[in-house]
């Protein structure tokens, strides 16, 4: 990985790049008409079969009424989403707060839906990558030798291409990425493939035990890269060697780096991880089944996800004492399906439910961080937890 910024895959990088795209840029070739229909064999079946029309993008049905998407690229369907030639109707949206997921639900039933991928084997391994961004553009060369290729003509074409994941990359709280640079492989992967501008909310797809399941849905890539140390010449690309050229450090002010190395440094690509978010998906799809068979329902599994320690959680709610008072502070999912309570002991031994004041202190898509406030004028010992139940 070259850099830790990273570009978002829309049609929204016009207005800062001067590209207005719209497929999937292959290593081996520029013909616009390569892979542009499903994959055959050894990768028949790997996905091409469960992604639809989301306006300029794709989403991928995953539960008889949702499908999956990038959260960046906003209702671009206008609505309607179309799958396998049938149009369904958008009723409701579902924002993931720590992550560029999104959930929207339909109103009609899906005739079929792709499986999940819920390993954490995805390094080393081939994948599948579907999207709808640029067209091959002209090389790019240093010293007269090509370093990589330009985004180039907008043809709103479906297209596929493979690579091998190279790393996970931590993309937060409850957030991960599933990294591939584009490198040629060393022949492993023919068709090769990098994202572009449009390819957001396409999809990532890995073999597990015979199926094709999804393991993403794209992001960003790694850029912009620059032609000067002043940072002149900023341009997107998918490069197989970044030497010669600049990248920022996202200081204030930036400095800008030369990328240098004995061997090529490519530039890659970040899709969303499936398997990072399976308890919020379930949350949404079906808050109350039990996905992983614990006796817990999902929706209450994932409300006490977030107020658990990492990396499983966001972190354990924290207390702390003030004058008169003792405070606990935690987050909370907007939902008449589940009971708060904070519950106080002075002892760690008897508990009983505690009379609170609660403040909301910040609001991410349906998450509350709340600070409940427990009077305790004596200033005694006073100890809070917090219970999570289903009413």
């Amino acid at each position: 990985m070259i850099s830790p910024r990273k570009l978002l895959l829309t049609s929204a990088l016009a207005l800062l790049c001067g590209w207005h795209a719209n497929a999937v840029i292959l290593f081996r070739t520029d013909d616009p008409t390569a892979n542009t229909t499903a994959p055959t064999r050894p990768l028949a079946g790997s996905g091409w079969q469960y992604e639809g029309r989301w306006g300029a993008f794709l989403g991928t049905p995953i539960a008889p009424q949702f499908f999956l998407s990038a959260k960046h690229i906003g209702n671009a369907g206008g609505g309607v989403f179309n799958f396998l030639g049938a149009n369904y109707t958008v009723v409701q949206q579902f924002n993931d707060a720590f992550s560029d997921f999104v959930l929207w639900r339909v109103a009609e039933i899906f005739p079929v839906v792709a499986p999940l991928y819920t390993g954490k084997n995805e390094v080393g391994q081939r994948v599948v990558l579907i999207g709808r961004g640029t067209q091959r553009g002209a090389g790019i060369f240093v010293e007269n030798a090509l370093h990589g290729w330009n985004w180039g003509t907008w043809d709103g074409v479906q297209r596929w291409g493979d690579n091998i994941v190279s790393s996970i990359v931590d993309g937060g709280p409850l957030n991960q990425y599933v990294h591939a640079t584009f490198d040629g492989s060393k022949g492993k992967t023919p068709n090769e493939g990098h994202l572009s501008s449009g390819d957001s909310g396409g999809a990532l797809f890995i073999q597990d035990n015979g199926f094709w399941k999804l393991a993403g849905i794209h992001y960003a890539v790694d850029g912009p890269f620059y032609t000067s140390a002043s940072g002149a010449g900023a341009f997107v690309a998918a490069l197989f060697d970044t030497r010669g050229f600049f990248i920022s450090d996202d200081g204030n002010p930036p400095a800008y780096n030369l990328v240098t190395g004995k061997k090529p440094v490519p530039s890659g690509f970040y899709s969303t991880r499936v398997s990072s978010k399976l308890d919020w998906i379930f949350s949404v799809t079906d808050p109350a089944g039990d996905a992983d068979g614990s006796g817990v329902s999902n929706l209450l599994q994932y409300a006490r996800d977030l107020n658990s320690p990492a990396p499983t959680g966001v972190g354990e709610p924290a207390v702390a004492a003030g004058d008169g008072f003792v405070t606990i502070t935690y987050l909370k999912i907007v939902t008449n399906d589940l009971r708060y309570q904070v519950e106080q002991s002075p002892d760690q031994v008897s508990w009983t439910a505690a009379t609170t004041q609660d403040e909301v202190v910040a609001t991410a898509e349906n998450i509350q961080t709340i600070q409940a406030s427990v009077s305790n004028p004596s200033n005694e010992p006073l100890y809070l937890r917090l219970q999570i139940s289903t009413p």
